[in-house]
Formats: structure tokens, C-alpha cells, sequence
């Protein structure tokens, strides 16, 4: 970090200089200032003068996301804002995890409000919490992947309470806009963008590739049909075999079969296979092709917008398929009366999307923790025998071919598919009438609404049981709004003022089947081919949310505004009303500075009071049907008693900032400095069993979060020809759990697949690792046992998921009619637990477990022993790498740190003479993403892959994919 740290104070001590010499040049700056000083969409979509606003904001132009040809329109935040930190796997369509000034709630929402045109978009996660604390299952991704990037204009990320008050409880951590193209009064253009993808994997566990798989030095022997045979440990999935050997011969997991003549009973050398994991996966593609049309009329303004999306997945057999369909509509229908509309179908359609973490159906687990090496891809893809049953390299012995553990990988990802299906609708439709030029109001309904289906199977012939599982999902939410407002100027006072109400009513269910006991006919996947009656279930949500708010803004003299916000909202799934008040100032002392050499100058700050919601039925008690006994229903009191006078949490926003920009805009920053307070927690407190239930839902605790946004704008040189500038972001919070209640230390969020917990624990920062350390002795040195290895402390903190800052750089440069731009992403601090690392040393499968080809050898750990000596103590190479499992945690803990090369997009503009007249423009993009990383603790696992999910469950790597690499180009059409 010191070098990077130095190269940009290098960056910005030239960026002045060029600065300073730029002063001696006359140049207008009308369009820059008015850029700063301009609009900015802000809550509720009312759009609001940058300058009078007292809280922090910022705005990414929409173009930003689509010249980088990104899949996923809040993914593409990442590094480009400060105070936003986003954790985007790159698993295919996975899900995206983005949270604002840290964590503020336990067991709540922590992820900000999305809204785009309007209308707050459901962003469920439908992961399993298996697959999120992975443990094995598909990343179904998020509901906000339906956003199409090539219709976005613009960005507004709202950052803390007093941005966002008048959104109420949903926007207690933040709101981020999106506002989509619309038609241009008096142009008529049809646009076509088209572009191509390839993605490549790049950061993956790296493989020992000298011993090959059983557990014993020597290979096994078998005496078939009177002749002996050298044969492998069939049954066995580790590598601590013999060493390779192209002198040793042997009969191979595909040696049995008669079917296939050329492997029957041949014998092969014990070497490193030709085809290894690596020709496994293959080079993903997504194809963007998108074609809109915008219409001016006389007093009538349409666009409509299609894109189809289609990406192919690294791992084989796997896609996912998008359409989207937007329509744009606005119409003055008379000197006073407006209606707009905006309408979006979208069909995401996923097929076999890679199941990750420690389950049967992981190829990553397969490959990277479990497995024998010398295995040759190349002869695995014959995966299946002629009567349908799997031909797979764990048989449980050499004649006998059922599957042991692991199921052959082609089989997993050809017969143990899965497929999920999502129809969805969105949008709004209002009127505003103006009384006159200062009162008008406005009625809007906004909708988003959608259906989806996943279905999952395991064929007959598996390792695991075979079996089916579909479920159904409809979400629907309705939100009908009116508001008046009221906009005047009182000789040097300006007022701007608005009331309104909103009505908010969203219901979801939840229907799903599953086959119990396997299926009879291999390759019917039906409920009614289940062994065993087939179990079904179903839940239904409903909640509503009533509301009125209010905003009075006033300024003086157009440098000093004031402003304050109320909304209160009555909740059917709490006891309470709430009230939620934010004031906000800004000073704009840039106006009677009257300094040449200050272009822009405003100090800002606010306060807020917001509550958050829960879920719906939390006050009541419902009993839980389970599995029928007998055939008699069975029933049981859930293991949580509900609380009748629950309160919503408690959310304090304090926050102060300055911008100001020099040198005719050449220089500027933006910084925040906030500190956030949650109380009245709701925690599932343990109370005594007797009663019947092991918790009792409670309001407790406190958290709290403190931290620094900043944002440095610098255009080191401005010309005809040229221009550079650059842009770095940076975010610093701490995250305190102050109290939870009485004596309770910790609460558990989740369990890992195996060994650590992952909790929030009093005194320290949310989503702690809790496991064994080292013990050390007085000096600081590790201590092994009398078995010489490490000794193992009790179960303690090992870090938290959280990291100590975010920062990104961007520099973007312009010349004539090419345009280069770059995005660095870093991240520092932060852990992570690898389930990778813990199994991948036991069984022999890392690179490191080799000791780097000599295992023979063994190892002897530094340290001391309990009496202070040092340790003499040899372990042979199995003993030491097993010990990875069963002894210190903390050797399978890293530091979540990286450096991203992002995003790379070169631009270039066809020049008017070579297209003609008949189109206005025709741009060219090459783009690349994650091209590089550096500053890995563990050089084989991605930090940002050990996310499953977009909920509180993080950094615990249960088995990823790889990360990738992806290099595209996009053409650009302007009719």
C-alpha cells in the first residue's frame, strides 16, 4: 500500500502543478459550473439543485456502466463511489452484496433501497442459507440483475439517512437511484448496441501436481482374473498417494468397462494428467445486442428500448438467457395537465447455474478439496455407461462402479441440472397538474411485480440421493403516491415545499414440492416418480405500510438553504408508528467569497431519525407443520416466541461535509464525515428451554459506525485536443456492536460448513470469525504439542468479515476522437475463512501440501514446545497436512485485501467523413474487467468469491468457482 499510497501523492502534486500553470490560460468555465451547480435526481425522484442540498450524494452517468460492458447495473458501482462498499462474485449472474456506511443491524436488512423510475424494485435473495454460509447450492443471484445497463442515464446514490429519510424505514441504509433514458424533446434517434464478451478463469486454488491420489506411498494390488495388477485406492478421495512415476503401471477408474474397448483393461503410466482441471472450464461468451428508438412528437415524447442478453457460463452447460422490454412515455396532454408512463417486462431465464460451497453437486469442492490428481479430464467426459448409469473415478472398488463420494464431473453438470425461470413486470404511471407556475401536484402508482420457478435435479445413479425439488415464488408490491407542491421566492428567500402520502401493500409466497426417499424412473423428474410420498409446503407474506411525509426547503440569496423532512409510517407487522425527522443545511460560501481562484465552495450537514422494519408476523407465535407421522399431521411451537409490543430498530444519522472545487474546476473534493447510531436492536435473545422455546424475540443493543467518505476530482490538463482527468473515491468505517442485552457476548449467525462460527460479538465489528488461534508463548513464538503440531487456543475472535477502507482510482483520458479510461478498485483488511484451504491441505490436493516435491521428507513446524524449547518434533507430510481440519482455525483464516485492475474501456469515434450522412455517429469500445489483482493473502482464492448471497452471511468460502477475467468490445449505432 506505501507504494501506492506514493504514487498517488506523485499524481496529485503533478495534477497541481498543471493546475496552477492552466490559471495563465483564459478559459470559459460557464459549462463546467453550471455542471457542478446543476441537478440531481434526490428522493422520491424530485429532482433538486446540487448546491442546495445539505446531505451527501453522488452521480455516476449511465454510459460509465454500459462502455464497460457490464451485466449487472449494481455491480458496476464497484470502486466508482465513495462510502459504498460491493461485493460482486463472479460466479455467472451471482449475486451482489453492496451496503452504505457499514452494517447497522444484526439481524435486519443492511443493503440500500434500489429504485429505479420511482419505483422501490424488490431485490430478494432467494439463496438457501446452506448456499450462502456455503455449504452447497446454486446462486440464484438477485432480483436486481432485471435492470438493464443499457437503458440507464444516470445514477444517484443517496448515502445515509438524511438523503433518504423520505423513503421512511426502507431507506434507512441509503437509497440508490437509477433513472433511465428517455426521449429528447424535438430529436428523433434509433440506436443499436451490440457486443461480445469472453471471460476466462484467472484467480483459482493452485493444484500440487507430483503425487497422485490414495493415502499410502505404494499403489495397491489386485489379483484379477489370475494376474496381478497395480490399481489405484478407487474409493479414496485424496491425493497423498505415490509419488508419479512414468515406470509404474496400472489399471485406471475407466480400466473396467467392456464397453469401452480402448480402456478395457489397459494399462496406463502414473503421471500428471494431459487434461487437467484448468480444461475443465471452458471460455464463457455474452452476447448484448439492444436497439432503442426515441420519438418526439408535437407534445408527446416515446422511447422503447429491447435488449437480449445471453451469457455462457465457464463451466459447460450452463446459461442464462435475459430479455428486456422498456417503454417511455410522457404527453402533455394540456397546458396544465402531464402524464408519463414507464413500463419494463423483463424474462431472465437461467440454466444450470453452477452449484458452489461443500455440496455434492460442486465441481469447485470436487476440484479443489477433495479428488485424486492424477485424474485426466480428457477420459472423464466419457461419463456415462450404455445403460444410462455413471462411469465415475470414485468407485467404491474395482468392480464394483457405484460412486463412492464423488460423482464423475461431467456427470454432475450434464445430468444433475437444475433450471429457474423469472417473468417480471415493473413501472409507474402518473399525472401532475399545475395550478400554476407554483403549485402543482402530482399521482403516481408504481408497481413491480414477478414470478419465478427453480427447479433441481439429481439423477438416479448419483452419489447423493437422487431426487427433485421445484419451487414457486410470486412477489408482487404496489405503491400509490400523491403529492402537492408548492415553489416560490420571497424577495432574497426561496422556498420549496411538498407534502404528500404513500400507500405501500406487498404480498409474496412461496409454494415448493421435493421428492423424499429418491426417484423410481431415472430421467422422469417428477413429484409423482418420488419412492416415498412426495413432501410439499407452502408460506405466504403480506404487508402494508401507510404514510405521509412532507419537505420544506428554504434558501437565502442562493447560498445558504435549509432544510427539513418528516414522514411518519403505520406498519401492520409492527406495534408502532414512526416518525422520521431529518434536517439538513448547506452553506455555499463560494458566493460571497468572491476568491478567483475558488470555483465552488459549500459546507453541508444534517441529522436523522429513521426506524426499520421487520418482518411481516414477527409479533405473533405461529405453530410449525412437519413432516406427517404415520400418516398423522404432525405439529410443533417454532424455536422463537414472538413479542407482541416488538419495536423497530432505531437508526441516528449525524453527518458533516465540505466540497469545494479550485481553479476553474480543475481541483476538487467532496468528504463526509457521519457517525451512526442503531438502538433498540431486534435479537433473538435465549431464554430457558422449560418455557418451550430456546429464544425470545427482543428489542436490545446498540451499533454503531463512524467513518470518512471522500471524493478528489483533478483535471491535470484540459485541451482542444487532450484531456485527462482523474477521480479517486475512499471509504472508512468502524463498525462497533456496543451492547446486545444483559451478559449476552455474541450472537450466531451462521455455522461454516465445518469449524468456525460467524457471529456479532459486543466489542468488536459485525460478522466475526470465531474459531481456534495459536497459542503463543511470552515471546511472541507459535507453540506445537506434544504431537508437534500447533496447539490449538479456545474458540475466540479471528477478525471480522469487514474491511478497514475501500478506495478506487480512475483516470480517463480524452484525445480528438479516442477515449481511454481505467478504474483500480482496492480493498484493505477484512477476513475470511476458507473451507478451500482447510480440505485442500488435508486431502492433500494444494500446491503447498507437495512440500514443494518432497514429501518424503516431512516437516518440522516452526515453534517452540510447552516447556519453551524449540520444537524438534517431526511430523511426516499426511499428519501435517491433515491437521489443517482438526487443530488451529487460523490457518485457514486470510486477509480479505486486494488491488483490482477493474475496468479498462479504449473508445474510439468514427469520424462524420467515414460514416456518412445517414448515421449521426457509429462508436467502437473495447472493454476489459478484473483484468488484474495483486495483493492477494492467498494467491488462489478471490477474496470477493466467498460471497453466496447478498444477506448478512459473508466471508465464509465454502468452494468457488474461479474468479475470470473479461475482454469484449461493443459497437455503438446512432441513427
Amino acid at each position: 500500500m506505501k507504494k501506492l499510497t506514493t504514487s498517488l501523492l506523485v499524481v496529485v502534486l503533478s495534477s497541481s502543478v498543471a493546475i496552477v500553470s492552466a490559471q495563465q490560460k483564459k478559459n470559459d468555465t460557464a459549462t463546467q459550473t453550471k455542471e457542478i451547480e446543476g441537478v440531481v435526481v434526490t428522493a422520491l425522484g424530485i429532482k433538486r439543485e446540487k448546491k442546495a442540498l445539505g446531505y451527501a450524494s453522488q452521480e455516476i452517468k449511465g454510459d460509465l456502466i454500459s462502455d464497460a460492458g457490464q451485466t449487472n447495473a449494481v455491480s458496476a458501482l464497484s470502486g466508482n463511489v465513495a462510502g459504498v462498499q460491493v461485493t460482486a462474485p463472479s460466479s455467472m449472474g451471482g449475486s451482489t452484496r453492496i451496503t452504505m456506511r457499514g452494517i447497522s443491524s444484526v439481524t435486519g436488512e443492511n443493503r440500500p433501497l434500489i429504485v429505479i423510475d420511482g419505483i422501490p424494485l424488490d431485490n430478494s435473495n432467494v439463496n438457501s442459507v446452506d448456499t450462502q454460509r456455503g455449504a452447497g447450492g446454486r446462486d440464484y443471484g438477485d432480483a436486481t440483475f432485471d435492470i438493464n445497463p443499457d437503458d440507464i442515464e444516470s445514477v444517484t446514490v443517496l448515502k445515509g439517512g438524511p438523503a433518504a429519510a423520505l423513503y421512511g424505514y426502507r431507506a434507512g441504509n441509503g437509497a440508490i437511484i437509477y433513472t433511465t433514458k428517455s426521449a429528447k424533446k424535438g430529436r428523433t434517434e434509433v440506436t443499436l448496441n451490440t457486443g461480445v464478451s469472453f471471460e476466462s478463469i484467472y484467480i483459482r486454488p493452485k493444484l500440487q501436481n507430483q503425487y497422485g491420489g490414495g493415502l499410502e506411498s505404494e499403489l495397491p494390488t489386485e489379483d484379477i482374473n489370475g494376474q496381478t495388477y497395480n490399481i489405484t485406492e478407487f474409493g479414496t478421495d485424496e491425493s497423498w498417494g505415490p509419488r508419479y512415476n512414468p515406470n509404474l503401471l496400472y489399471l485406471g477408474w475407466n480400466s473396467f468397462d467392456p464397453e469401452f474397448s480402448n480402456d478395457y483393461m489397459k494399462l496406463k503410466k502414473w503421471v500428471a494428467p494431459n487434461k487437467d482441471v484448468d480444461d475443465f472450464f471452458r471460455v464463457g461468451t455474452t452476447y448484448t445486442n439492444n436497439v432503442s428508438v426515441s420519438k418526439s412528437f408535437e407534445n408527446t415524447n416515446v422511447r422503447l428500448s429491447y435488449t437480449n442478453t445471453k451469457i455462457n457460463g465457464i463451466v459447460p452447460n450452463s446459461e442464462i438467457k435475459k430479455d428486456n422490454f422498456s417503454l417511455n412515455v410522457s404527453s402533455k396532454l394540456s397546458d396544465k395537465l402531464k402524464a408519463d408512463a414507464v413500463f419494463n417486462y423483463v424474462h431472465t431465464a437461467g440454466f444450470n447455474r453452477p452449484e458452489q460451497g461443500y455440496g455434492d453437486n460442486s465441481v469447485a469442492q470436487k476440484f479443489y478439496q477433495w479428488g485424486q490428481r492424477q485424474l485426466d479430464f480428457s477420459e472423464l467426459k466419457d461419463y456415462k455407461l450404455a445403460n444410462g448409469m455413471q462411469r465415475s473415478w470414485n468407485r467404491t472398488a474395482w468392480n464394483d462402479g457405484t460412486p463412492n463420494f464423488s460423482d464423475n464431473p461431467y456427470w454432475t453438470i450434464y445430468e444433475n441440472t437444475s433450471d429457474d425461470n423469472r417473468h417480471r413486470f415493473f413501472g409507474n404511471a402518473g399525472l401532475t397538474y399545475n395550478f400554476s407556475k407554483k403549485v402543482y401536484v402530482s399521482g403516481k402508482v408504481y408497481g413491480d411485480t414477478y414470478s419465478q420457478q427453480i427447479r433441481s435435479r439429481v439423477a438416479v445413479g448419483s452419489a447423493a440421493q437422487s431426487g427433485y425439488v421445484i419451487q414457486k415464488r410470486n412477489n408482487s408490491e404496489f405503491n400509490y403516491e400523491g403529492r402537492i407542491h408548492y415553489n416560490d421566492n420571497f424577495g432574497d428567500f426561496s422556498l420549496n415545499t411538498f407534502a404528500g402520502f404513500n400507500i405501500m401493500d406487498r404480498k409474496w409466497d412461496v409454494l415448493e414440492g421435493r421428492s423424499v426417499g429418491g426417484l423410481i424412473i431415472p430421467g422422469l423428474y417428477n413429484l409423482a416418480n418420488s419412492k416415498e410420498a412426495p413432501r410439499s409446503s407452502n408460506a405466504s407474506y403480506h404487508l402494508g405500510v401507510r404514510s405521509v411525509f412532507a419537505s420544506v426547503s428554504l434558501g437565502y440569496k442562493d447560498f445558504l438553504f435549509l432544510e427539513g423532512t418528516g414522514r411518519n409510517d403505520w406498519f401492520s407487522m409492527l406495534n408502532d408508528d414512526q416518525f422520521y425527522p431529518s434536517v439538513t443545511g448547506s452553506f455555499v460560501f463560494s458566493k460571497i467569497a468572491n476568491v478567483d481562484w475558488i470555483s465552488f465552495g459549500k459546507l453541508r450537514a444534517g441529522w436523522s431519525r429513521i426506524a426499520g422494519g421487520s418482518d411481516p408476523y414477527i409479533r405473533g407465535t405461529f405453530a410449525s407443520i412437519e413432516t406427517p407421522f404415520g400418516g398423522s399431521p404432525v405439529y410443533s411451537m417454532p424455536n422463537t416466541k414472538g413479542e407482541p409490543m416488538i419495536k423497530p430498530e432505531i437508526k441516528t444519522t449525524k453527518e458533516i461535509g465540505l466540497e469545494m472545487n479550485f481553479f476553474k474546476n480543475r481541483f476538487g473534493f467532496d468528504v463526509t464525515y457521519y457517525d451512526v447510531k442503531s438502538t433498540d436492536l431486534i435479537i433473538p435473545l435465549p431464554i430457558d428451554p422449560a418455557t418451550g422455546y430456546g429464544f425470545k424475540r427482543i428489542n436490545a443493543g446498540e451499533m454503531t459506525n463512524k467513518g470518512i467518505e471522500a471524493m478528489v476530482n483533478i483535471t491535470p490538463i484540459r485541451s482542444s485536443d487532450f484531456s485527462w482527468d482523474f477521480t479517486w473515491n475512499f471509504t472508512r468505517n468502524r463498525n462497533k456492536l456496543v451492547d446486545l442485552q444483559g451478559n449476552l457476548q455474541n450472537y450466531i449467525l451462521t455455522n461454516a460448513p465445518f469449524r468456525v462460527q460467524l457471529a456479532a460479538q459486543v466489542g468488536y465489528s459485525y460478522g466475526v470469525i470465531l474459531g481456534t488461534d495459536y497459542v503463543y508463548d511470552a515471546a511472541g513464538n507459535k507453540v506445537v504439542d506434544a504431537t508437534g503440531r500447533y496447539k490449538a487456543s479456545e474458540i475466540k475472535p479471528l477478525g471480522s468479515v469487514l474491511p478497514d477502507y475501500n478506495m478506487g482510482f480512475r483516470n480517463s483520458f480524452k484525445y480528438k476522437s479516442f477515449g481511454l479510461s481505467f478504474l483500480i478498485d482496492v480493498q484493505q483488511g477484512g477476513k475470511y475463512f476458507s473451507t478451500t484451504n482447510m480440505w485442500g491441505m488435508s486431502s492433500g490436493m494444494l500446491e503447498e501440501s507437495a512440500l514443494g516435491g518432497n514429501r518424503e521428507a516431512g516437516i518440522t513446524l516452526p515453534g517452540v514446545k510447552e516447556d519453551g524449547t524449540p520444537n524438534d518434533i517431526h511430523l511426516d507430510a499426511t499428519t501435517w497436512g491433515k491437521s489443517f481440519y482438526n487443530t488451529v482455525d487460523a490457518q485457514n483464516v486470510f486477509d480479505a485485501s486486494y488491488i483490482k485492475l477493474r475496468d479498462v474501456t479504449l473508445s474510439y469515434d468514427l469520424p462524420k467523413s467515414f460514416i456518412g450522412n445517414s448515421i449521426q455517429g457509429i462508436r467502437v469500445s473495447a472493454f476489459a474487467r478484473n483484468l488484474f489483482a495483486w495483493n492477494l493473502a492467498n494467491k488462489g482464492i478471490d477474496p470477493e468469491n466467498t460471497s453466496y448471497g447478498s444477506g448478512n452471511i459473508q466471508g465464509i468460502e465454502g468452494g468457488s468457482l474461479p474468479s475470470t477475467r473479461v475482454f469484449g468490445v461493443n459497437v455503438n449505432f446512432k441513427f
